[in-house]
């Protein structure tokens, strides 16, 4: 039976059941526990001809997910991952996994949220958020963003869904100044319809940005890089 909806599509489900298994759920690049925050990612990826078989699947988590398809081959830095690399982490991973289990018995079972999976959250919070259009006291969050910031998380992702998301932060952190403006402006005072407006315009100027950004990591994030609308 075939995996869909994720970025398991082509993998048996049984088999990828089988090696989630295997490797704890745990990545096997950083070895994090994941829980279902975990892709099962190609080795050989299908545009380079990789195959659908178990042998070519490794479960990683959004952050190494995140580093192995961002790579910039016409502007790079740092070491790009190599199919090579990749199977050995793997390899290497179930064997421990396999012949050391008490190093997985005395390392924390708490499952740890990376910067792009709380991004994501934000950025679902967000999306509410731009509903309270003209609502007073409703802040944006982006104590997410800052932190993968301080997690050299943005730095790695493509360009195009980089800057969705610099864009929608932007935007974010405009509303908010208005939205803070319009809040300590004395009700009584004639200028609180125009602080109300302002707030108001840049809400609106956010919405569509924190969608895109959001619609963009999350597709990233569930098919190998490839940039594709969620819909809403």
């Amino acid at each position: 039976m075939k995996e869909q909806g994720s970025s398991d599509v082509g993998f048996d489900r049984d088999e990828v059941a089988k090696l989630l298994v295997a490797v704890h759920r745990r990545c096997c690049i950083c070895h994090r526990l994941c829980g279902t925050k975990i892709e099962t990612d190609h080795i050989i990826q299908e545009a380079d001809d990789g195959r659908d078989d178990i042998d070519n699947a490794i479960p990683v988590c959004f952050e190494c997910h995140a580093e192995i398809h961002s790579y910039n081959d016409r502007h790079p830095r740092g070491r790009k991952f190599t199919p090579d690399e990749l199977r050995g982490h793997k390899t290497q991973w179930l064997q421990i996994c396999k012949e050391s289990p008490e190093a997985l018995v005395a390392s924390s079972r708490t499952a740890d949220v990376g910067p792009l999976q709380a991004l994501i959250d934000e950025l679902e919070f967000n999306v509410v958020v731009c509903g309270y259009v003209g609502s007073r006291g409703a802040l944006f969050g982006d104590e997410q963003f800052r932190r993968a910031i301080e997690h050299g998380v943005i730095a790695i992702l493509e360009s195009t869904l980089k800057k969705a998301i610099l864009e929608a932060y932007a935007a974010v952190s405009r509303a908010n100044q208005r939205i803070l403006a319009e809040l300590n402006q004395d009700p009584r005072s004639e200028l609180i319809g125009r602080a109300t407006n302002a707030a108001i315009e840049a809400i609106k100027d956010a919405t569509p940005k924190v969608a895109t950004a959001r619609d963009l990591l999350l597709s990233f994030l569930s098919s190998e890089g490839v940039p594709a609308s969620s819909g809403t």
